[in-house]
């Protein structure tokens, strides 16, 4: 290597370009296909039940907006889970990103206001425990499907969570 190139190398080092995800939902549904066969739909059924969810409450990520200002913007959905007697916040994140995938591949249907899958959207799954039960964060950076995705989980919860 001579030695003029070397700075050029440094500098490119030090660069992050940003890389738009450019997989359709049916990629990443596909690319999870393997994954699922220790996760069949119906061992997924108890957290497909509305009877499952405690509440539903707006997912918000805070976007910065200034040099020192962070806006809230509107993800989905965090759905509370009641405790899941056998099933880890690992276990209940893969059933429901295989869930997802056999949607989104027409492998399984899910309700009308299934909020954990959407057939011409692949959304965000994150599950984290929250003291005694689990919390599915459920999201898209797209405006308009994080505003359907929390109100599918608001109508999916109703008949649990109505007075």
């Amino acid at each position: 290597m001579r030695a003029t190139s070397a700075p050029w190398l440094v500098l490119l080092a030090g660069c992050h370009f940003f890389v738009p995800d450019t997989r359709t939902p049916a990629d990443r549904a596909g690319e999870l296909t393997s994954r699922c066969q220790a996760f069949p739909e119906d061992a997924a059924a108890s957290l497909l039940a509305p009877a499952a969810i405690d509440s539903v409450e707006p997912a918000y990520s805070h976007v910065q907006s200034g040099p020192s200002f962070y806006q809230a913007r509107l993800r989905g959905a965090r759905i509370h889970l009641r405790p899941i007697a056998t099933m880890s916040r690992e276990s209940i994140a893969r059933s429901l990103e295989c869930h997802q995938s056999r949607v989104v591949l027409g492998a399984a249907r899910g309700s009308a206001d299934d909020p954990y899958a959407m057939a011409d959207h692949w959304l965000d799954i994150d599950v984290d425990s929250d003291k005694d039960g689990f919390v599915v964060q459920i999201g898209s950076d797209d405006m308009p499907t994080a505003r359907d995705v929390l109100e599918r989980a608001k109508r999916f919860a109703a008949p649990r969570t109505a007075p």
